[in-house]
């Protein structure tokens, strides 16, 4: 995977190059807009943008001002007909990001209905703000549609719908009667040719201003997409180097040991020897294969020391030391001597696994939250199970990528049988990142009351 001058990355060499799946959230509207109502809710799945919302209502009130020409001059057809079509013009912006690709075809079918109404009409029907819809869905599909054939499609059809719309055939069918030509009366043809080009050039730069806006803005998120991926991708192939260092680090003595071993016996020789050998051998081989099963860690940090990471009594002095730093933590874990049980029990890598999960959930909610973090450790005869909580700013402004830290936890719980999951949610007044974790581990028999944490108080640590 090259850098962004064009090296490969130590640490991303052999990792998959982020593809289409990194994009997809590089058009993530759901992640980008505050919904009503809010996510969560059972009303979720119909939730719309409150931007959709107000940009109906706006054009909601545009198509309204149709009432007054049959208000005025009575319930023609021409004026039945025109209400319609601005209605419908202004329903398809409920839905432009929900229903994507049916708002645009719809949009600009409506558009082209106007224009036609506008080509039959017998009458001056004006120049109604609805047809600025088409701005808004040029802008829309070009920005959101994955597939960028939509979006060439939709500026191809926009810069034509510039040239023939309702106001440049209204000036051209009615020159004396057309709202652009009006203030050009008695100014003659000449007048009108120029009125007619620079409102031609009006609508055609809008539409183009409005592709190169949506296009910037697309590729801007798909830069940021891809760096995410390949951070992602970093983050796994760092974790799968971190195991690789760690299975090197637990076999490469025990190997070696077989090795002179058996260099001696086969020196020295006689029956005795070579039996003694041999059962050092047999015996060392067996603490290879359980230590390579359980895979128990001894990383290399930074400084060159060697720090035992597997040791689940670590976990309440991580919770201290984060708190310590300021953060406000609210934390529930089981007694001492349940995680002391589970340390003897549980293979090391398991134990590797919980302490990474609290270590790396607590950074991630220092990193990115704004308030007191809720901790809640709970354990049953197989499984452990982690949710850590902690708000977070506006939905809107949170980043829907997650940390190349997450992924990396992601890593090793497909590793160990294990699932994560997380997100932002809403309760309607703040957002909440919350992240929980379910993993297999050896059976133990525990006490009925030990295998669900007891709620503690806001800062208290058990």
């Amino acid at each position: 995977m090259a850098d962004r001058d064009g090296r490969l990355g130590a640490a991303a060499r052999g990792a998959a190059l982020p593809t289409t799946g990194s994009l997809s959230a590089a058009y993530d509207w759901q992640a980008r807009h505050r919904m009503v109502p809010g996510r969560g809710g059972r009303w979720s799945r119909y939730s719309i943008p409150v931007m959709d919302l107000a940009l109906g209502a706006v054009f909601l009130a545009f198509a309204l001002e149709s009432v007054t020409f049959i208000l005025r001059y009575g319930g023609y057809a021409v004026y039945v007909a025109d209400l319609v079509l601005c209605l419908a013009l202004a329903l398809t912006q409920f839905g432009r990001l929900r229903l994507l690709r049916v708002s645009f075809i719809a949009t600009y079918a409506l558009l082209a209905a106007y224009a036609v109404l506008v080509v039959l009409s017998p009458v001056n029907l004006g120049l109604n703000p609805i047809i600025a819809t088409a701005i808004t869905s040029l802008y829309t599909v070009t920005r959101w549609e994955p597939d960028r054939r939509w979006g060439t499609a939709a500026l191809l059809l926009a810069l034509a719908g510039a040239l023939v719309n309702p106001v440049t055939l209204a000036s051209y069918i009615r020159p004396h009667e057309s709202d652009v030509d009006s203030a050009t009366s008695g100014g003659g043809t000449g007048a009108i040719l120029v009125a007619r080009t620079l409102t031609s050039l009006v609508f055609v730069g809008a539409v183009v201003l409005t592709y190169l806006l949506a296009s910037s803005r697309r590729r801007i998120a798909e830069s940021q997409a891809l760096d995410v991926g390949i951070a992602a991708a970093q983050a796994v192939a760092a974790e799968r180097l971190s195991l690789a260092r760690e299975l090197h680090d637990l076999v490469g003595h025990s190997l070696t040991t077989i090795k002179v071993q058996a260099a001696t016996g086969l020196a020295l020789g006689g029956e005795e020897r070579l039996r003694s050998t041999l059962a050092t051998v047999r015996d060392t081989a067996d603490a290879s294969l359980a230590s390579v099963r359980q895979l128990v860690s001894v990383l290399r940090s930074d400084t060159g020391e060697i720090t035992p990471l597997a040791d689940l009594r670590t976990i309440p002095a991580l919770i201290e030391t984060t708190r310590s730093s300021g953060s406000r933590i609210s934390a529930v874990l089981p007694e001492p001597e349940v995680l002391e049980r589970c340390n003897s029990a549980w293979s090391a890598i398991q134990r590797l696994t919980l302490v990474r999960l609290v270590g790396e959930t607590l950074t991630n909610a220092v990193k990115h939250g704004t308030g007191q973090i809720e901790l809640i450790l709970t354990l049953s005869q197989d499984s452990c199970h982690l949710h850590v909580a902690n708000p977070v700013p506006d939905v809107a402004e949170h980043s829907p990528f997650g940390g190349s830290g997450l992924v990396g936890l992601e890593e090793r719980l497909r590793l160990v049988g294990g699932t994560m999951a997380h997100g932002v949610h809403n309760d309607g007044d703040h957002s909440f990142f919350t992240i929980d974790v379910d993993f297999p581990v050896a059976p133990l028999e525990l006490p009925a009351s030990a295998m669900t944490a007891d709620e503690t108080g806001s800062g208290d640590c058990r």
